[in-house]
């Protein structure tokens, strides 16, 4: 008899979470069983957290009865890097191979050692629409599927967690208009995702439940990362600004400090994210802000994010419009709802459509449907063989005589074919002269624009006239490349080629009431489009200082209209052009 449950998994990075679903009539969900387990510890701690994933991953689904069942889990969005491109409306034929090609330049790694996938976004007639990639490192999935296997699991792939929560959020607040943001608060990670009619953003920062816990243990409120997690758990909260008094117990009242100001760097990325979404994606400004992940439990975070944000605020609950049967653990379903969001989307991708489907195969899944196809082609060449045995003495004994026959043909067709061989590799030679050729026009191109592209950027962020710059000079390793005038070039030889890696440039601060922090200020808008997720910066600032870039005359003299600075602008990779001295 066919298995008729609906089973949902996730592998978080601290908890493994299951649950089993019944569809109901008019494709409604019920929720009829459900089991969660934590384990602790500090998940970058990667040779721990394989066995205590696994533990926890078989003792979910023996807690299930779901050994043998065929299921896509739910992943974290730690390993997988998400983007999302614009392009011109495609037929079907051609989709596939430009989508290929867009994935090939978002994603950092070669594209053969990654799983990834995409959906298509938009309504039908739009002149462009939009897609969203997924990718992770196929070793990294490929370690996830191992676990799913060892615990008696047949796996059909992996689904993302924004993907899975986008989906529940979608059917349980049907009602909501304009932009809804949910901000789910993982252990490692978090996501940021925007909900505005049937449109999609994601963005994931690098902040999660284990920064907070990090940041207690390096102030000494617990020995060690699972100490200080257990205190965070047990009576950790969010401080509250303003007048309002600590708490009682001096221990409590410092870890709630720690917590706000963890929460406080988190804040910032969300309101980052809004602005990007709003200006860059041409979305609309939020609503409404939903918590949803383990973290979100901590007491006074909705408080802190409605002060912060001045938005309303309020706990996603995955179960609005999904019937919680009397079997399930209702006080897990009560106390842990904004948690457990990944499994109901999961699920409804299996009762029906849902609005975003993206699932990640995994290649040995993909190697064992492969091999489902070709099974039929096996067994009929099985048979074939069987057949071909039996005759293969007869034809022997005719193919001799044959033989002779044609091996005088086959000599003469194998000297015509030499010819063309011959001409082929002329061809391909002569390929391979017109690729080198055409090189230094590509260059040259580019080169055309590239000095006032610089410049017009350096210029854009100017945001007074007290800063000026006075030399702008191309380096290449730190050095520089052009000479003086009427100097020989600066390595002795004639000519040469060198990368561009970095610009040097030198100005002058003009005396005002802000003193040298304005040359800071300047340096900081350049910093901060190198910070935006998913923008294309001119210089690659990001983890750059301007202790370590710049040197500024702090001016305390007063004897001058205005004071030298330097700055040590790096380029990424993409911005570096070739120099031929």
């Amino acid at each position: 008899m066919a298995d008729e449950r609906i089973v949902s998994l996730n592998i978080g990075s601290q908890q493994v979470s299951g649950a089993v679903f019944s569809r109901l009539p008019g494709g409604g969900l019920r929720l009829d069983r459900i089991e969660r387990t934590e384990y602790y510890g500090d998940p970058a701690e990667d040779d721990m957290r394989r066995a205590q994933a696994l533990a926890a991953l078989k003792e979910v689904v023996a807690s299930l009865k779901l050994k043998g069942a065929k299921l896509r889990y739910v992943i974290s969005s730690f390993p997988v890097l998400t983007k999302f491109a614009s392009l011109p409306a495609l037929d079907g034929e051609r989709v596939d191979q430009i989508v290929e090609f867009e994935a090939q330049q978002q994603v950092p790694y070669p594209i053969n050692e990654v799983v990834w996938g995409y959906q298509l976004m938009g309504e039908p007639g739009d002149i462009e629409v939009e897609v969203m990639l997924a990718a992770v490192k196929a070793d990294e999935l490929g370690e996830i599927d191992g676990m799913v296997a060892e615990a008696g699991l047949t796996s059909l792939g992996a689904e993302i967690s924004p993907v899975a929560l986008y989906n529940a959020m979608r059917f349980n607040y049907p009602d909501l208009e304009g932009a809804t943001v949910l901000v789910d608060i993982g252990a490692r990670t978090t996501d940021i995702i925007f909900m505005e009619g049937s449109r999609i953003f994601v963005r994931t920062v690098k902040i999660g439940g284990s920064d907070i816990t990090r940041a207690m243990s390096k102030e000494n409120f617990g020995a060690n990362f699972t100490a200080a997690d257990l205190k965070k758990i047990n009576v950790g909260f969010v401080a509250l600004g303003g007048a309002y008094a600590d708490h009682e117990d001096p221990e409590i009242a410092g870890i709630s400090k720690v917590v706000r100001n963890s929460l406080t760097r988190l804040h910032s990325e969300v309101m980052r994210t809004i602005t990007f979404y709003r200006s860059q994606q041409h979305g609309g400004a939020p609503g409404m802000v939903l918590l949803s992940g383990a973290t979100a439990g901590l007491p006074f975070i909705r408080e802190f994010f409605a002060e912060k944000l001045n938005l309303p605020v309020d706990y996603f609950n995955p179960f609005r419009n999904v019937t919680v049967a009397s079997s399930a653990n209702r006080e897990l379903v009560t106390s842990q709802a904004h948690a457990l969001g990944d499994l109901v989307g999961s699920a409804l991708a299996q009762v029906g459509p849902v609005p975003v489907e993206l699932t990640l195969i995994p290649p040995a899944v993909q190697a064992s449907r492969t091999l489902d196809k070709r099974k039929p082609a096996l067994m009929l060449a099985v048979a074939a063989l069987v057949i071909f045995l039996g005759a293969l003495g007869f034809y022997f004994s005719q193919a001799a005589k044959f033989a002779v026959a044609q091996t005088s043909k086959i000599d003469d067709r194998a000297a015509d074919l030499r010819n063309y061989s011959s001409k082929i590799e002329d061809l391909k030679a002569e390929i391979l002269s017109i690729d080198r050729r055409k090189g230094p026009y590509v260059d040259a191109v580019r080169n055309r624009v590239y000095w006032v592209e610089v410049f017009n950027y350096l210029n854009s962020r100017f945001q007074n006239d007290l800063v000026f710059l006075t030399l702008m000079e191309p380096l290449s390793g730190g050095q520089r490349i052009i000479a003086e005038e009427g100097d020989a070039l600066l390595d002795g030889s004639t000519s040469g080629e060198s990368i561009i890696d970095a610009f040097a440039i030198e100005g002058l601060w003009r005396e005002n009431a802000r003193g040298s922090r304005v040359v800071n200020e300047y340096f900081q808008a350049l910093k901060d489009d190198s910070l935006v997720e998913g923008a294309n910066p001119f210089f690659n600032l990001k983890e750059v200082d301007i202790a370590e870039a710049a040197k500024v005359d702090p001016g305390t003299s007063g004897d001058r209209f205005a004071y030298p600075f330097q700055m040590a602008l790096p380029l990424p990779e993409g911005n570096q052009v070739k120099f031929t001295k």
